[in-house]
């Protein structure tokens, strides 16, 4: 179960899954599979360090592997999530410091709009 769960990780087939888009997809792959330990699984890649929990706003926790920082945007029709290369928000941090004093150490931003399907249709 942890094997299917990290290989579905590792095929990029998606991004920023939810524990229950991992069920149905190691569902699909294996034939059986419970929540719990699709949970457990992600749980533990979170621990150690594998994969990062994020919240896109929608009250869905999700999990992506963890690299370089990014922002995300989620369709607000479908919710499909993608990634947006690169941090876009950078040169905001200093402006955010100058305006309030404070010294920026994360953030985080989920864009929202319409997916290219969902805005064609």
């Amino acid at each position: 179960m942890t094997d299917e769960v990290r290989r579905l990780f590792d095929a990029q087939e998606r991004h920023a899954w939810s524990i229950e888009e991992l069920l149905q997809s190691v569902r699909t792959s294996l034939g059986v599979a419970d929540y719990s330990s699709v949970f457990r699984a992600v749980s533990q890649f979170e621990k150690q360090g594998v994969v990062d929990k994020i919240d896109l706003g929608d009250g869905r926790a999700r999990f992506e592997l963890r690299d370089d920082h990014h922002e995300h945007i989620r369709c607000e029709s479908c919710g499909r999530v993608e990634e947006v290369p690169g941090c876009v928000v950078d040169d905001a941090s200093a402006r955010v410091n100058s305006l309030t004093g404070f010294k920026v150490t994360s953030h985080r931003v989920v864009f929202g709009g319409l997916c290219r399907d969902c805005a064609a249709g």
